[in-house]
């Protein structure tokens, strides 16, 4: 029986241990959310199971708060496999630290945390905690996951509010939703699960557009000052009002800028020059603090200090523009990559940058104030995508301009000289769009030695070793760079017996799952385009082996062209691949991938044949 009972334990172990294939689990989450006399109290829990060391991550915890959203009724414990409680939070155990980021001055946020781990797999560590707030304008923004890799197996949001409390909401990958009414209260509830999880892909949407979520926002809230969700124009007003008395420009500085334009007739020129002193004479510091980080800090602030965040910046050269008659307007946009879009049938505060809208006769205006690219780049942060103007009542929202095929070209020129183990390559990269924003912060934001590791590392084709290079200074207003490098390869030419296969130097491209790896759309922000003008030295007394090869496939997906030639003792290789942007559904994922493997296979196969030519008597 003795035995019988121990083998019994065994083999129950076995199946905790073994059946668990993940590092952790949510095993239940629960957000309680209650609005009272205009005070939102939220109760928050978690059941995580830890399963193995690798997902003792998880069991340091962070519970974010601020000034507006104060946490409290901290409260913690861990239970064993057998479901006994081997250890309680204790005070001690809790620490605080501000959220600040490397790229902040200060912010109005903190964080509470701790951490419980037991020497015992599994076990599950057990929290909750308070959040009350005064003013708000969500009542909830809720994604029950804690990790893409880590299952949600059950997850609750209850919301009670009063019968007359007006509020919006929507709710993607929910399992059920249910309203009741009890008394004078309306209780909501969304129940969701994360069980087949999302495994990040090349050039695929943000992973938070997967994710199960609710949104649910007030109709009328007051944040800072009153204001309303029941439309964008609604919205819009409460952004114009909040700006409003920001612009207080100091009087010395009112007297700089008007030397600075003054007997300049053109508007852009003087948008130009003032662009330029706004780039020289502040620099960008994050700054989240009074509203949320909703709210900028005045003219005056960013004059006397130099510096400021993307809202406190905007409203600083919108300050400037307003001052010598420039109509300009504070405009709100979800910037990054990949973007992610703004549900336009659901109004609410879905932004996380401020940037400047300058409408004018040849060619509107879309101004990051934070950048220090030219006054009229339109950078791969913000290209493309919808954006909303304040204009007190007539807010609206806009399309920033895409970036064309041209706005992202990267050409290089390579000459490459005949070595019988080796070839030498002199490689020109001129660089746009997104290679030319990552080459230009790692030229001006790296020291010489980081900078030499990541020219090494990762723009160095690989199988070529690294000589020199150096960067060409680009001119202030040129929306490009030029990288020149110098490397060496063994295996550019290869003898077989009498005959040589020349390689090609293949295209960067993106690294694309086969199809029977891939579940999620293709998501491209902006073209990828690339060209090359290949010129190898040919070898004393060899000769091509066959004619000059073309190869030319045309797609919706994209285009690819080669063409090979010999010229002047030299082989000639140009090459041209684009690849357009749009969002492409896993349906027809195959036929995107047909036409990227015909690029692949044609880049990764030799070039041409050399031959050896003989002496004729």
């Amino acid at each position: 029986m003795i035995k019988l009972f121990f083998l019994w334990c065994f083999l129950f172990l076995a199946v905790i241990t073994f059946a668990q294939p993940h590092d952790a689990e949510v095993l239940y989450h629960k957000t309680a959310i209650e609005v009272d006399k205009g005070r939102l109290t939220k109760n928050v829990s978690y059941q995580i199971r830890i399963n193995n060391r690798a997902g003792e991550r998880f069991s340091q915890v962070e519970i974010p708060f601020s000034k507006l959203n104060k946490v409290s009724n901290i409260e913690a414990l861990i239970k064993d496999a057998g479901g006994r409680v081997v250890r309680k939070l204790k005070k001690a155990d809790l620490t605080t630290r501000s959220a600040i980021s490397d790229v902040s001055l200060y912010e109005d946020d903190f964080v509470k945390t701790f951490t419980l781990k037991h020497n015992t797999y599994p076990y599950t560590i057990e929290y909750s905690y308070q959040i009350k707030q005064s003013e708000f304008l969500y009542l909830s923004y809720w994604i029950p996951v804690i990790n893409w890799r880590v299952p949600t197996l059950a997850a609750d949001l209850f919301v009670s509010v009063p019968q007359d409390y007006g509020l919006s909401f929507k709710n993607e990958g929910v399992d059920t939703f249910m309203v009741d009414t009890l008394a004078t209260r309306l209780s909501y509830h969304w129940s969701a699960s994360y069980t087949h999880l999302i495994k990040s892909e090349v050039l695929s949407p943000p992973i938070s557009e997967l994710l199960p979520s609710v949104k649910v926002v007030p109709l009328k809230f007051k944040f800072d000052r009153k204001g309303s969700m029941a439309s964008w124009e609604d919205y819009g007003h409460w952004q114009f009002e909040l700006l409003q008395g920001l612009n207080d420009l100091p009087v010395v500085e009112k007297e700089r800028i008007r030397k600075l334009v003054k007997g300049v007739d053109s508007v852009r020129e003087q948008i130009e020059i003032l662009y330029r002193y706004l780039q020289d004479e502040t620099r960008y510091i994050n700054i989240t603090i009074e509203t949320g980080g909703l709210k900028p800090y005045p003219a005056s602030y960013v004059v006397h200090n130099k510096y400021g965040d993307c809202k406190a910046l905007t409203n600083y050269f919108k300050s400037i523009l307003d001052f010598v008659q420039i109509p300009a307007y504070y405009t709100k946009v979800y910037a990054g990559n990949p973007k992610d879009a703004i549900e336009q049938e659901f109004p609410s505060q879905q932004f996380n940058h401020a940037i400047l809208y300058v409408p004018l006769n040849d060619g509107d205006l879309w101004i990051d104030c934070t950048s220090k690219h030219p006054l009229d780049y339109v950078g791969t942060f913000i290209q493309g995508r919808s954006a909303f103007v304040v204009d007190d009542n007539k807010s609206r929202f806009l399309n920033i301009p895409a970036l064309n095929p041209e706005d992202v070209l990267v050409s290089r020129n390579v000459s490459i000289s005949y070595g019988r183990n080796e070839a030498h390559l002199g490689l020109q990269s001129t660089l746009k769009g997104e290679s030319y924003e990552r080459m230009r912060q790692l030229d001006k934001g790296y020291n010489e030695a980081d900078k030499a590791f990541i020219v090494r590392n990762y723009l160095v084709p690989e199988g070529f070793h690294l000589v020199d290079y150096r960067f060409s200074e680009s001119f202030r207003d040129s929306a490009s760079m030029t990288i020149h490098l110098n490397v060496s390869s063994q295996n550019v030419y290869k003898h077989y017996g009498n005959d040589i296969l020349v390689a090609n130097i293949p295209f960067s491209l993106p690294d694309f799952e086969k199809p029977e790896y891939r579940n999620l759309p293709v998501q491209l922000d902006h073209p990828i385009y690339e060209c090359d003008t290949l010129v190898y030295e040919l070898p004393v007394g060899y000769a091509l082996n066959s004619s000059a090869k073309e190869v030319s496939l045309n797609s919706k997906y994209g285009t690819y062209h080669l063409k090979v030639f010999e010229k002047d003792k030299s082989l000639v290789v140009v090459k041209k691949v684009l690849l357009n942007a749009g969002w492409y559904p896993r349906a027809e994922y195959s036929e995107f991938y047909d036409f990227f493997r015909q690029v692949l296979a044609t880049e990764r196969s030799p070039i041409i044949s050399l031959q050896k030519q003989t002496l004729s008597l």
